[in-house]
């Protein structure tokens, strides 16, 4: 009679049950104190993203943007490609209300020759939607501002005149712009602006 080896299948599942079981615990009790945590995040606006992750040259003005101090200025950060017509970020302060976008080329000089009409025109409709939303405030917006952050130039100013409405910025240099640029908005109508335009995206209210 041939005398087969035992099989070590059930040794090894008992020396590996500690193994497997832990991990499994410990995901069991992870699961759920991370969703209760998102969920409170989202629920009191303090993560304010969209479904969709930002590219990174958004988050780059994002991250910019935050040197800011609030207040005076507001801002309705990352905004989803389908919410304002491409708009990245809505910057509402008292020198008014701008509409931005992020481009990873270097900021361009001033231009020499007048810009054609159907360069403004473009611009306006990209400031349509944001347009559109404001007037629920009875407000417009101020401003089309590109943040560049290619390499940097050796301008003398942080921004430049790109057309009527329409500014280029060093990303680097956005706090610098901000403290120069003017205008008359009082502390409400920025703070009704912010609200309008951050409520019309889908968001918590951030003044309620």
């Amino acid at each position: 009679m041939v005398l087969l080896p035992r099989p070590a299948t059930c040794d090894n599942h008992r020396s590996m049950g500690p193994g497997i079981i832990i991990p499994l615990v410990v995901v069991l009790i992870l699961v759920p104190v991370v969703f209760v945590w998102a969920k409170r995040t989202f629920k009191d606006g303090t993560l304010e993203v969209d479904d969709a992750l930002p590219a990174p040259a958004t988050r780059l003005t994002s991250l910019s943007l935050r040197s800011l101090a609030s207040p005076p200025w507001r801002v309705v950060y990352e905004i989803a490609h389908d919410k304002l017509g491409g708009i990245e970020h809505v910057l509402i302060g008292p020198a008014g209300v701008f509409a931005l976008q992020t481009s990873m080329e270097s900021l361009p000089a001033a231009p020499i020759d007048d810009p054609g009409p159907h360069a403004v025109a473009r611009a306006a409709i990209v400031r349509g939607d944001l347009d559109d939303t404001l007037r629920r405030c009875a407000m417009t917006s101020d401003g089309l501002v590109t943040v560049y952050w290619g390499a940097a130039t050796q301008a003398e100013s942080a921004s430049v005149a790109l057309m009527p409405g329409v500014t280029g910025i060093d990303g680097r240099r956005l706090e610098e712009w901000a403290a120069t640029v003017a205008g008359g908005l009082s502390s409400a109508q920025v703070d009704l602006a912010w609200q309008t335009v951050t409520t019309a995206i889908g968001r918590p209210d951030p003044l309620g």
